[in-house]
């Protein structure tokens, strides 16, 4: 797997593509982008507009991580504005229930934050932390999971989902059930036990997920193909696996000896 950052790049490019196809009103998706920036729309800009103008930048953005372009600045706005995103997240979860603690919704953009900033630190230091990777699994499977068991996130877009093929009543209780599988295999790629047949498993998974995602529309369809390439990767590079939380937290412990 020597072409790890181009794969990771073209990843990126998916993620922001998808993204921005769904502000720019090509998904039913578009109501929730619509929702969330409502609910961080403190100075009352015209919704439809600014939709339009974050569209063009994801769309920007797939463009600069595609070609390389200025990559040291790309991704580093990249990083800030997926931590924005996140934020906003979680805002419209405080917005929509009251509840404060909506980590799920802010987990769900970890993985591209990891990813970029995976390709970050190798543009200014030549250097591959390839547990970064994992790590940006680990929080978005986790993220699905928790907000499928209605803690810390909102499942609505997750029944929508199974609803494609599913009666609505046997879609809520499929995704119930999944959001335990998701949560375990997201705890096991955090900590790094059985992590490689954890990333594995879930690659499986994904493949029904971006199936799914393509029958409600081709941006939904787009964006989570990188989410299923990224974790095919992590299933199949062993270099994403030799370091887990665990080896973290002894680490720090060692070093304050």
């Amino acid at each position: 797997m020597e072409n790890t950052v181009l794969f990771f790049r073209i990843i990126l490019a998916l993620t922001f593509s998808g993204h921005g196809l769904v502000s720019l009103g090509f998904s039913p998706g578009y109501e929730l982008h619509y929702r969330i920036f409502s609910a961080v729309n403190y100075f009352d800009f015209p919704a439809e507009l600014a939709l339009k103008a974050l569209g063009v930048f994801d769309l920007s953005m797939a463009l600069c991580c595609l070609f390389g372009i200025a990559l040291r600045y790309s991704l580093a706005l990249a990083i800030f504005y997926l931590l924005m995103v996140a934020g906003a997240g979680w805002v419209f979860f405080n917005h929509k229930t009251g509840l404060v603690f909506g980590f799920a919704e802010s987990f769900r953009r970890f993985a591209w934050i990891f990813y970029a900033l995976f390709l970050w630190i190798y543009t200014f230091r030549g250097k591959k932390y390839y547990t970064l990777l994992r790590m940006g699994i680990a929080f978005a499977f986790l993220a699905h999971g928790l907000a499928s068991l209605g803690l810390f996130g909102l499942k609505g877009g997750h029944i929508e989902l199974a609803s494609q093929i599913l009666s609505e009543d046997v879609a809520n209780k499929m995704v119930f059930y999944s959001g335990y599988t998701d949560t375990l295999l997201g705890s096991l790629l955090l900590i790094g036990f059985f992590s490689r047949q954890a990333a594995t498993i879930g690659a499986l998974w994904l493949v029904v997920v971006v199936v799914l995602s393509f029958m409600i529309a081709v941006p939904d369809g787009i964006f989570r193909t990188g989410f299923l390439l990224s974790c095919v990767y992590v299933a199949v590079d062993s270099r994403c696996h030799d370091k887990g939380i665990i080896y973290y937290i002894t680490t720090l412990f060692k070093s304050q000896k």
